[in-house]
């Protein structure tokens, strides 16, 4: 570059300065300010595009005046302008334009074009650092929502700390997690920021950005609002385990703030809380599983043990009433009621231990509890048996036609059948594709049609059933023998039904 050794001294300490400037918007005013300095330039400006070649960011320097605005350099008086391109990662990142001086020379064009070149390494510099921090900061968001996770936070506060983090570690303004029901239509679970409440609302299915990203597994950033109801710039992004979507993460800013640009940290961010979310939420069913099976282990113990002794004890009680003075028979009488009363005490608490521990009434409480209403009417308590994980795998549509088919047939047992023993076994198989429900009693047995062909007497009930099990692609099967009792089998196949989000 021609020149004496002092402007060439000028050039290298502006641009060994460049690297002390640690905001973008300072190094764009340095570069503008020493440019129009070492060339005599009473005008200068530096116009930042972006990857659209739209205008962002404009920066002029007029007789020792600096100003960051908007707008084309040609609507300023810039028709005489001497210019250099600003590079950044092999891009133009903006154009350095100088003007106000009788002539630019060839040096004066050299000098703009180093400055340019270190202007364009500086930002490079800037960009490296600016992601770096911002990755930072996301890592201890990650980081910290991690911690709180795996310290005990759960459910809906769980949702709540996503959501809460991931906006303040976005600078946004309105932040929502949302996730699918048992339908699988997706619904906003939690807010947090913003005016207003969405929680509880249904996502549309037509159209939407949420449903877009959630069944494609792809972020999205857009610069004005996508998503209902918000109306400034939004990032969407999935909630991904491996390549499962479990739910989708909203962030949004006021409208006519700039948008996202560093969506890739924010779906980092996204996928570590998606993990830790159900790696907390498998941890919480383990826990509640040991409970269950705790409480299984007492009631199958209390059944086999306790009240089998105490049934036993009572028989043997009644044995001896026959062959006693009648003040020793009206004793053991009392013992024996005592005995029946103590075995119906353990039975409600055998109910009572097969309930969720955290409040509600299981599928198995509400089947014990059908049950239990019968045995007032039978004057005995049925045997009951309940096989495979009911309460998780029985969708929510299946359940009440399965408490009414057990209502129904333990009401036909007890109008018609005066059974002296009743069994009922609901189960689910190993492979988790079926449901059934058996009923069987020791009673009369269904009456024969008579020969004119009517149907039998409660075959009304017997319809019921079938058309409930039909209902879910089901099927029912009624076996009598006159005299030998009744057995209905109803049955549901589970892999038919509709997919529920778990």
């Amino acid at each position: 570059m021609g020149g004496n050794v002092s402007t060439e001294q000028r050039v290298l300490d502006v641009v060994l300065s460049f690297a002390e400037v640690d905001t973008l918007p300072d190094l764009l005013r340095h570069t503008v300010e020493s440019a129009c300095e070492l060339i005599g330039a009473s005008y200068g400006a530096l116009a930042v595009i972006n990857t659209h070649k739209e205008l962002t960011e404009f920066t002029a320097h007029h007789d020792g005046q600096v100003q960051i605005t908007s707008g084309d350099p040609r609507s300023i008086g810039l028709a005489d302008f001497l210019g250099a391109p600003i590079k950044v990662h092999g891009e133009t990142f903006g154009n350095l334009f100088l003007s106000g001086k009788a002539a630019f020379s060839n040096q004066d064009r050299d000098i703009l074009t180093a400055l340019a070149t270190a202007a364009g390494s500086a930002v490079e510099h800037l960009d490296r650092y600016e992601q770096t921090r911002k990755r930072e900061v996301w890592l201890r968001a990650a980081a910290e929502v991690t911690t709180n996770l795996l310290m005990g936070t759960d459910g809906r506060d769980a949702l709540y700390l996503v959501a809460k983090t991931a906006r303040t570690t976005a600078n946004a303004d309105f932040a929502a997690v949302v996730l699918p029901d048992h339908t699988g239509d997706l619904v906003i679970e939690v807010t947090d920021g913003g005016s207003y409440d969405a929680e509880g609302m249904r996502v549309p299915k037509e159209g939407t950005v949420t449903y877009r990203v959630y069944e494609s597994g792809q972020g999205e950033c857009h610069a004005e609002g996508k998503v209902s109801a918000v109306p400034g710039p939004c990032a969407v992004v999935p909630l991904k385990i491996g390549k499962r979507t479990i739910g989708v993460l909203i962030l949004s800013k006021p409208e006519g703030e700039p948008g996202f640009d560093d969506p890739d940290l924010i779906e980092a961010f996204a996928a570590q809380a998606a993990l830790v979310l159900e790696f907390t939420r498998a941890r919480g069913d383990t826990e509640r599983l040991a409970v269950l099976e705790d409480r299984d282990r007492i009631a199958r113990d209390l059944h086999d043990l306790v009240i089998q002794r105490l049934f036993g004890l009572g028989l043997g009680l009644q044995g001896l009433t026959g062959t006693s003075r009648p003040q020793v028979a009206e004793r053991i009488t009392g013992f024996v009621e005592e005995v029946d009363r103590t075995i119906r005490e353990i039975r409600r608490t055998i109910f009572s231990l097969q309930e969720p521990p955290a409040g509600g009434t299981s599928l198995r409480g509400q089947l014990l509890n059908v049950v239990h209403e019968s045995a007032r009417l039978l004057g005995f308590e049925p045997d009951v048996s309940l096989e495979g994980p009911l309460d998780t795998v029985v969708p929510d549509q299946v359940r009440p036609d399965l408490l009414a088919t057990l209502r129904e047939a333990l009401t036909n047992v007890v109008r018609h059948a005066r059974a002296q023993h009743v069994a009922v076994a609901v189960s689910v198989d190993r492979t988790v594709t079926s449901l059934e429900l058996m009923v069987k009693d020791d009673g009369r047995g269904l009456p024969l049609a008579d020969d004119s062909g009517g149907a039998p007497q409660h075959a009304g009930g017997l319809a019921n059933m079938a058309a409930r099990a039909r209902r879910h692609h089901g099927d029912c099967a009624v076996d009598s023998i006159p005299g030998a009792g009744v057995s209905v089998t109803w049955f549901v196949p589970l892999v038919l039904q509709e997919a529920r989000w778990r």
